[in-house]
């Protein structure tokens, strides 16, 4: 996300709902964040953004499309989707992600006036604590605890997502920038350039990813976006970047 022309509103999510009842698929999950002079709506799909899905439209107010395009071209790696609302003016918007199966993720929001704060979330009332149920089978054995083991996949997918982030060491001529996972830790090195490259980040290139950084290359397209969006707000807010195989240039 960059600075701008835009509007300052909050953005209030609604309930993401399915057009149709579709076995198996689940929700679509939705997050707000802003900064002064920027904000953004993150989405994750509940599957692969690769198999099936095909349109990605945004109605604006009065029912216009804001946007459109093949929800291919709109993921970051695999099943987020990043969108930029700060140009947004005020008012009701409805986000819609099509399925070649011919339903489709609906999420209504609706953007504030400056100045105007959301509505708190209201507060969930407390279930009556009547301890875990334990299940067993035909013999009497006991069950594993699906609900447990589901919850805790959830928890570690969200650590992952809302909990990593980037050390900078070093100075403005060269130094190093490292990708922080909970437990992942990957170092970029940086260095100052000339020309209208400002500085560059070596990235290690695909072919070598895995064994340079341990991790799987199906992941080296969302960490690499993550370090060069990041850097870009953290670091270099008013330069774009370029990335290549084994670099990531920014340029003014």
């Amino acid at each position: 996300m960059t600075g701008g022309e835009g509007f300052e509103g909050a953005i209030v999510l609604g309930n993401t709902t399915l057009s149709e009842a579709v076995a198996g698929v689940g929700d679509l999950a939705s997050r707000f964040v802003r900064y002064p002079g920027s904000q953004q709506v993150t989405l994750w799909l509940p599957q692969d953004g690769y198999a099936g899905y095909s349109r990605f439209c945004i109605l604006g107010p009065g029912g216009g499309v804001v946007d459109e395009a093949d929800v291919t071209a709109r993921l970051n790696g695999r099943v987020q989707i990043l969108i930029d609302t700060f140009p947004w003016p005020p008012g009701p918007y409805r986000i819609e992600i099509h399925h070649s199966d011919g339903w489709c993720h609906v999420l209504p929001l609706e953007k504030l006036e400056a100045g105007i704060a959301p509505p708190p979330e209201p507060m969930p009332e407390p279930e009556p604590s009547t301890g875990p149920i334990v299940y067993r089978d035909g013999f009497g054995n006991i069950l594993p605890d699906e609900d447990l083991a589901l919850r805790a996949r959830v928890l570690g997918r969200m650590v992952s997502q809302f909990g990593r982030h980037l050390e900078f060491d070093g100075n403005a001529r060269a130094g190093t920038i490292t990708y922080v996972d909970g437990d992942i830790r990957i170092p970029f090195p940086h260095e100052m350039c000339t020309g209208r490259v400002h500085f560059s980040i070596d990235l290690p290139s695909p072919d070598r990813w895995e064994s340079v950084t341990g991790r799987p290359l199906a992941e080296r397209e969302a960490i690499i976006a993550f370090v060069a969006e990041e850097t870009q707000r953290q670091q270099a807010s008013s330069w774009s970047f370029e990335i290549y195989d084994d670099c990531i240039d920014f340029v003014s």
